[in-house]
């Protein structure tokens, strides 16, 4: 099973309008309410694959609990708590799940005094506008709570956690320090970690061994000073990150490994836990691409990527350019679909074969 932490967690709302008018009364033709954030998009997508997962972060209020009770029945499938030490059913009746066979998506929730946030998107003919909540204050206590909710994740939950995914911002009152903790307790227990976030914290990341980075090509460049997104993953690498895949957009996306002695070309990522980071740093790099970029909504392109990467080279199941083949395809998918955490998975055996991969 895998872990998908969503620090900061969404109820994402999508308002569609024939146009909108600023200033003025808008009627709306259709509502739309997700659970959202984007590592609760990453274990949608997880779900979609076949693969066992298991949603954690911080949740709260009346937006956490409508959260929580719409993914308790995503695709169908009802959610159960897992073994944190705030699951719902210790903390009120109302957040009780129901329960169902082993399901594929399972809940491990952090319950706080605060209020999940939530997105609004106002949708019409020209696009959408975007209005995003704050999210919620943790006070010192609750970030305790949730790493101990998490340790008791990875070493009580069944099926047991074999690998984790961190996915978006920090709320207030988590800091870097507090993810860098986070990652540390995670490689402790020997299980690998794939970060997905920006700016200071992508670094923090890097520095505290994070087996494999995802960010995009800007938030990787802007994050370290490089001016190029290849220069700016190797840099993360030299930082130590295991692995690093720095998506291009249309343009497909970048992996970088670092490259061990004796290792097959682009096998699973090095345990970085034990890297030596005053050693010079060999890395590999390969580039992989559709033949032509898909038209549609890239919201959620990226999460989906986490997904995949997540269910094939962080599992070391497979090596990282076989990896990068499914990613682009998966991510591709996702482009087609009207909102974040949905793939097409026919679409995704037709793309697949024909992502082109070169090493660089």
């Amino acid at each position: 099973m895998i872990l998908a932490i969503t620090p900061n967690p969404a109820l994402d709302v999508t308002y569609t309008v024939d146009d909108t008018r600023l200033h003025e009364v808008n009627r709306v033709r259709e509502v739309r309410t997700e659970a959202g954030g984007k590592g609760v998009n990453v274990a949608k997508v997880l779900a979609q694959l076949g693969e066992p997962v298991t949603c954690a972060g911080p949740l709260g209020g009346p937006a956490g609990d409508e959260l929580h009770r719409r993914l308790a029945t995503t695709a169908g499938r009802p959610g159960t708590s897992d073994a944190a030490g705030t699951t719902p059913a210790d903390t009120d009746s109302a957040h009780a799940p129901a329960q169902a066979a082993d399901p594929l998506l399972r809940q491990g929730w952090t319950w706080i005094d605060g209020t999940t946030r939530r997105t609004l998107a106002v949708l019409d003919a020209g696009g959408a506008t975007g209005l995003y909540e704050p999210g919620p204050q943790l006070s010192a206590a609750e970030v305790q709570q949730l790493l101990a909710d998490v340790g008791a994740l990875l070493t009580g939950a069944i099926p047991p956690i074999e690998a984790v995914t961190i996915s978006g911002s920090l709320p207030g009152g988590m800091s870097g320090e507090d993810l860098a903790t986070l990652i540390a307790a995670i490689r402790e227990v020997g299980r690998p970690v794939l970060v997905d976030t920006s700016g200071p914290g992508l670094l923090t990341a890097a520095r505290a061994g994070a087996t494999v980075l995802k960010p995009n090509a800007e938030e990787a460049m802007e994050a370290t000073g490089e001016s190029t997104a290849l220069d700016a993953a190797r840099a993360l690498c030299e930082l130590g990150a295991g692995t690093v895949v720095c998506s291009l957009g249309g343009e497909g996306m970048l992996g970088l490994q670092r490259a061990e002695a004796g290792a097959p070309a682009g096998s699973a990522p090095a345990d970085t836990a034990s890297v030596d980071r005053t050693a010079a740093t060999t890395v590999r790099a390969w580039r992989a691409r559709l033949p032509q970029a898909l038209d549609g909504n890239p919201t959620g392109a990226g999460d989906s990527v986490v997904a995949a990467l997540a269910s094939t080279v962080l599992l070391g199941r497979t090596d990282l350019p076989t990896a990068l083949r499914r990613a682009v395809a998966v991510g591709a998918s996702a482009v087609t679909r009207p909102v974040a955490g949905e793939i097409d998975l026919e679409l995704i055996d037709q793309l697949e074969p024909t992502v082109t991969i070169e090493e660089i």
